[in-house]
């Protein structure tokens, strides 16, 4: 929250100077009146140059492009982060959100896809701008090499996204490109990024230079350790191995898996053994807007001041939060996120994270809970007779499995009120035709009498790298470096021990999800594991992806009928002739069979990498399509 004050702060943002930030690629003309050679000669601007190099990540308006937050994490990003997957789609109409990431529709021509290649790039120019006059500015040289390295360690970052959607992209690091540059292989371009965060972990403190919006050498640690593990994983994988042949760039053959996970080692464990980062508590305050938990366990954040000063939120209804807020808590759209059987039967019912990830809506039923001075809203459904929707009259049995007579009229059985078999929880249900749906509600709203926002925008900031995920990556990369799977299985039970100390017995809850989860295949419980911990924290896409199993998960995911739960229906349910499908079949009317068979019908297995858009190919003729898309061809391209 630091940052955005900060920034707001300072009039005429424009004089940050990110000479790229049109709708071409990387032209380098500056668009305000003060030019870089004469703002760029002090400490004070280089402050203001790298405060906008992380703008970037939440920013709403550049010079010379507006609403470019469906290119970033204010509102694209996260969808395209997160989508496609096997357990969450979306029903919703409107398109140009980001939301067809979630159908995976998305085209050479969509604008999500379109603003997160020219926002990052604007990114990496403001970057590769205040690296190009940082040697002539007067100032320590300890503080210069810290500029240096947070400005890499940016650049790397948003280097990164592009190269995780769209495979090799142009490496620009000239401040005074032309924009005309071929795209490099995807080995260039990861030799470039870790080089890039390889320098900020040797050269930053534990401290960044604008506080907890800053990275520090932890941060850069963290996203070593995801970029190695994601890369060794595709080798041993063969991820996109099908698709080389028509775009070569795209290529993982040259990654050394085994240093790869090395490298992961190292890094991660310097993390887990020496940062300052928790393990917070209680799960549920990460996901809080306004609570400063989250910097205890986040070693980044996507940043929204709550201050009035900055004048601008995102919309809230873009956010996993439970839909249907009304007048005292933000306004969230059901249609975005809806989890699927998938996702909700991962989760043991005794698991504390399930209740609060996945809910109904706050329309169905809410309770106002306290937390840091702040009121927010948690969902709850009215259990009650009176809800007929989660309850049905079932023949009553005695304690023989003999059928108990309707005292009234004894030739006819006893008929009782029951809650429905599949419905097991306070905040949400999963039988189909039940008119309540399951959303991923995992973000909560203060009350809105409490913010200086409105019910339809947020100040939630949402973090990008948090310590439970070190902690997984951590487990992969000791089950592949060190092969101790004894070692590698105690990280998930740190991760999985601190969501029990929420429930209402930690200890014994923590032993029946460490017998409900144990998975033979390490793998197989370490992806669960990811999935149950870091529901919509971008992480499911990339994981289904690098281990190449996202065209069967999705082609298998639930979306006609619950399959998980078939044949645990109690027999006593399935009465004056029901039978299991009256409650396991997904009816049509459904967001998970709208938004799934939809998913499944655009679903392609080239669609593991974005399309370049129509519009930089047609403004850098250079450039090439990725396999499958149907955009031209460009002339030329770069190894």
């Amino acid at each position: 929250m630091k940052l955005n004050k900060i920034i707001l702060s300072i009039l005429g943002l424009s004089v940050l100077l990110a000479s790229c930030e049109n709708a071409e690629f990387l032209e380098r003309k500056p668009y305000s009146q003060t030019s870089p050679d004469n703002f760029y000669t002090t400490e004070s601007a280089m402050q203001m140059g790298l405060i906008g190099c992380y703008e970037i990540i939440t920013a709403r308006d550049i010079p010379g492009a507006t609403y470019i937050q469906r290119g970033n994490y204010a509102q694209g990003m996260i969808f395209l982060m997160n989508g496609p997957s096997d357990t969450y789609v979306s029903v919703t109409n409107s398109s140009d959100s980001g939301v067809e990431a979630m159908w995976g529709s998305y085209h050479e021509g969509t604008k999500a896809v379109r603003e997160m290649w020219k926002t990052m790039y604007a990114g990496i120019s403001r970057c590769n701008t205040l690296l190009h006059y940082l040697p002539n500015v007067e100032m320590e040289p300890e503080k210069k090499v810290q500029y240096e390295a947070e400005a890499r360690f940016l650049r790397a970052f948003y280097y990164y996204h592009l190269a995780w959607g769209f495979g090799g992209v142009p490496v620009v690091l000239d401040y005074d490109s032309d924009g005309q540059e071929p795209r490099s292989s995807l080995e260039k371009v990861y030799e470039q990024i870790l080089a890039d965060f390889q320098f900020a972990y040797e050269n930053l403190g534990e401290s960044g230079m604008l506080g907890t919006a800053s990275a520090n050498k932890y941060t850069a640690a963290a996203y070593i350790g995801r970029m190695c593990n994601y890369l060794a994983a595709c080798k041993r994988n063969g991820t996109g191995k099908s698709l080389v042949a028509e775009q070569p760039l795209n290529d993982f053959a040259w990654v050394d898996e085994v240093a790869m996970s090395k490298r992961a080692y190292d890094v991660l464990k310097d993390v887990v053994d020496n940062s300052k980062y928790i393990l917070v508590d209680d799960y549920t305050n990460l996901f809080r807007e306004g609570l400063v938990d989250v910097y205890k366990e986040s070693l980044l954040t996507a940043e929204l001041a709550m201050s009035t000063v900055a004048g601008y939120w995102p919309n809230s209804y873009y956010l996993p939060g439970p839909p249907n807020g009304g007048t005292d808590s933000p306004i969230v759209y059901g249609g975005y996120h809806n989890a699927t059987p998938d996702l909700f039967y991962m989760y043991d019912k005794a698991d504390p994270r399930r209740d609060h990830n996945l809910t109904s809506r706050l329309s169905d039923g809410k309770v106002a809970k306290k937390v840091g001075g702040y009121t927010y809203w948690d969902p709850v459904i009215d259990r009650s007779e009176a809800n007929t929707s989660i309850r049905v009259n079932i023949n009553e049995f005695d304690e023989f499995g003999n059928l108990v007579p309707d005292p009234e009229d004894p030739t006819k059985p006893k008929v009782v009120s029951a809650l429905r078999p599949l419905y097991d929880s306070p905040t949400q249900t999963y039988y189909p035709n039940s008119g309540l749906a399951c959303c991923i509600g995992k973000i909560r709203f203060m009350s809105t009498e409490e913010t200086p926002h409105t019910a339809s925008q947020h100040a939630y900031s949402y973090p990008l790298m948090r310590m439970a995920d070190v902690y997984l990556m951590y487990a992969e990369a000791i089950y592949f470096h060190k092969g101790d799977e004894g070692l590698a299985r105690q990280q998930l039970d740190i991760v999985l021990e601190r969501a029990c100390r929420i429930a209402e017995n930690p200890t014994e809850t923590f032993k029946t999800l460490k017998q409900a989860y144990h998975r033979d295949n390490f793998i197989d419980e370490l992806l669960e594991s990811r999935e149950r911990e870091l529901v919509m924290e971008f992480s499911r896409k990339w994981d289904l992806i690098r281990y190449n199993i996202i065209d069967e998960r999705i082609a298998n995911m639930s979306t006609t009928y619950i399959k998980q739960k078939i044949g645990q229906i109690p027999a006593n349910y399935l009465t004056n002739n029901k039978t299991e499908k009256d409650y396991l079949n997904i009816p049509t009317t459904s967001p998970i069979y709208m938004g799934g068979v939809f998913l499944q019908d655009n679903w392609e297995p080239y669609k593991i990498w974005f399309p370049i858009s129509e519009e930089q190919i047609g403004v850098n003729k250079n450039l090439t399509q990725n396999a499958g898309w149907t955009a031209s061809k460009g002339e030329g391209e770069s190894e």
